[in-house]
């Protein structure tokens, strides 16, 4: 009887590299990052995430309605989705959906004298964005965190 020790050498080593090639694939391919998501099928819910962020609102919204995100989005809408990424959403997997926009009207926004809204857009019962804001020419827009970001829309050319 004959062993070879140097084809059983060989076979292990080409299975260990086709393991390691095997694991460092599963690795180094980019994956869709998995999404944080919050209800907000019901009235409940959607103001109980209001209220992680310390906001009072009234019981009912103020209006709701059914708004489509642009297929294609401008630089306001691109400026949008930034501040909805700086708060960990994106709106760009819902481009060109249907969603439900819901806006309760805020009643512990300090120092504001005009009414502040909180905007949330719902996507197949899922919070996926939204803002706090006033309808105020001079207002403010930014994420639902009272110290967040404020929203900044794109001037458009030649204005001043």
């Amino acid at each position: 009887m004959v062993l070879s020790v140097g084809a059983n050498k060989k076979r292990i080593l080409a299975v260990v590299l086709l393991v390691a090639i095997a694991v460092g694939a599963f690795f180094l391919i980019p994956r869709e990052p998995e999404r944080v998501t919050y209800p907000g099928m019901t009235n409940e819910e959607r103001v109980a995430f209001l209220s992680t962020f310390g906001w009072t609102v009234e019981e009912e919204p103020a209006d709701f309605r059914e708004v489509v995100i642009p297929a294609e989005f401008n630089d306001v809408y691109t400026a949008y989705n930034a501040m909805q990424n700086a708060q960990g959403f994106d709106m760009k997997p819902y481009a060109g959906e249907k969603c439900m926009q819901y806006r309760y009207i805020v009643t512990n926004y300090p120092d504001c004298p005009d009414t502040v809204f909180a905007t949330l857009l719902v996507f197949e019962d899922c919070i996926i964005g939204g803002d706090v804001s006033t309808e105020a020419a001079d207002g403010f827009m930014h994420g639902f965190a009272a110290d967040s970001e404020p929203f900044i829309a794109p001037q458009a050319e030649g204005a001043a």
